[in-house]
């Protein structure tokens, strides 16, 4: 089993930065396992009350509670930190729940205007974590950024 967390971190680019939480799989920031600059991706976990709302409707997906952020399902783990528009492209992936074991598959690229084609290149393509854990740690981060 993997293990999920989240990390502070900040990324900066000309004219601006972002803080937030960071995704991170035993221990490993997950921006660091996608191909690109990881100042070009980021968590919607942004110190800001501006995305406090996307914070909320990322993690309610991730638990199942709201449908996926694309047409065919899937969430996205990692977008871009000046609009979060998915039409400028977002990391997503299939979240798939067992009785004990929670399944994120097939990491990869995608927007919105397009179908998903593929997996993230030499990078991380999946985990599955204890679902206890999982849900424990999401509804913890759940309960923060709706206070």
């Amino acid at each position: 089993m993997n293990r999920l967390g989240v990390e502070p971190s900040v990324t900066r680019w000309t004219d601006g930065e972002a803080r937030f939480l960071d995704w991170t799989i035993d221990g490993v920031a997950l921006r660091s396992m996608v191909p690109g600059p990881p100042e070009q991706q980021t968590p919607l976990f942004l110190d800001d009350d501006v995305w406090r709302e996307a914070a909320v409707e990322t993690l309610r997906r991730l638990l199942g509670e709201l449908p996926g952020d694309f047409d065919d399902g899937r969430v996205a783990l990692l977008v871009c930190p000046a609009c979060g528009d998915l039409g400028c492209g977002a990391y997503s992936v299939e979240v798939v729940f067992g009785d004990d074991v929670v399944e994120w598959r097939t990491l990869g690229w995608q927007t919105d205007y397009e179908p998903f084609d593929g997996l993230a290149e030499d990078g991380f393509t999946g985990a599955r974590f204890e679902r206890k854990a999982y849900e424990t740690l999401l509804g913890d981060l759940l309960s923060n950024y709706r206070a």
